[in-house]
């Protein structure tokens, strides 16, 4: 039984494909995994998602549904988050979406993205105490874990696509410009008031495909570093490379992730934000997220329920 599902995100457009082993004991593992560099949160003008970006959008998602089709899935969901989500057209142009790619797109609220990461990320065993982060293009989810339970999340409006089309003028943001990213964030994290980031974690998670990246980075810049976790040392010894070893810090990226050269800068400011407000020592990476954790509750939960 083939299981795929599409995430319309700020910046990429995914789809994952999932061969479902057991449906009742939600054991799966993916067949496929293809991203498209959409960009779609350049399309915002003026706080509304432009008929451009529309197009963009649907292109996007039609080339994803075809994907999809050679492997005969038994169900395909379409799922978008912050990008549709946080503008003020958001209903019209997810009914334009659906009518252009001829399906039916679920719109994940603050919480239902927080929650459907941890319950991805936790899908491999239990996460100890803790805080789950994912720094998406359009905004970044933090979730408190106590005794293997979500008990808070909030969502920031703040990705790193986002602060690269609002703060940076050039392809690196300059130190001014990582400044003005940081500040923001701290704003954000200020005026918060679910409590997700009033307390401290030391122990981290990180889901996405920022936070992999970076990790990916660092180990390519620290000879015998993995690339499982990140400690808060590494994300301010990055940051410090961007200034003062960029054409260093440039070839690691062009090496892991060149797709993500011009926003991954954006995603370690806030990275590095997140640790200081909650005094975290270390990040763990978990290789599953969202896109799983939809799969498990919204797609596997209700055959299991059936």
């Amino acid at each position: 039984m083939n299981y795929g599902v599409i995430d319309v995100g700020s910046n990429t457009v995914r789809l994952c494909v999932y061969d479902v082993l057991c449906p009742e004991k939600r054991k799966f593992k993916t067949i496929m995994n293809r991203k498209i560099m959409a960009g779609l949160a350049a399309y915002i003008v003026d706080g509304a998602f432009s008929d451009e970006g529309i197009a963009e959008a649907i292109l996007a998602v039609k080339k994803c549904l075809k994907r999809a089709s050679y492997l005969s899935p038994d169900r395909v969901d379409v799922f978008a988050t912050a990008v549709l989500r946080n503008v003020s057209n958001s209903a019209q142009a997810i009914a334009a979406i659906e009518q252009g790619a001829g399906c039916s797109i679920s719109l994940l609220s603050n919480s239902d993205e927080a929650h459907l990461g941890f319950v991805g990320a936790s899908s491999r065993g239990a996460l100890d105490n803790g805080a789950l982060i994912d720094i998406g293009g359009g905004s970044t989810e933090i979730t408190v874990i106590e005794n293997g339970v979500d008990v808070a999340r909030t969502s920031l409006p703040q990705g790193s696509l986002s602060s690269y089309k609002r703060f940076v003028g050039d392809i690196l943001p300059t130190q001014n410009e990582i400044s003005a990213i940081r500040a923001s964030v701290r704003r954000l994290i200020a005026a918060d008031k679910t409590g997700a980031c009033a307390g401290s974690a030391s122990e981290l998670y990180g889901v996405g495909g920022s936070i992999r990246a970076l990790s990916e980075v660092n180990a390519w810049l620290v000879p015998g570093a993995s690339s499982e976790e990140i400690t808060r040392d590494d994300v301010n010894r990055m940051l410090r490379d961007v200034v003062e070893h960029r054409r260093t810090f440039i070839d690691a990226v062009l090496h892991v992730s060149p797709e993500r050269i011009h926003t991954i800068v954006c995603g370690l400011a806030i990275l590095v934000e997140v640790f200081d407000e909650l005094d975290g020592a270390r990040l763990r990476i978990c290789d599953r997220g969202v896109r799983e954790g939809y799969l498990i509750e919204r797609m596997l939960g209700e055959v299991k329920s059936k």
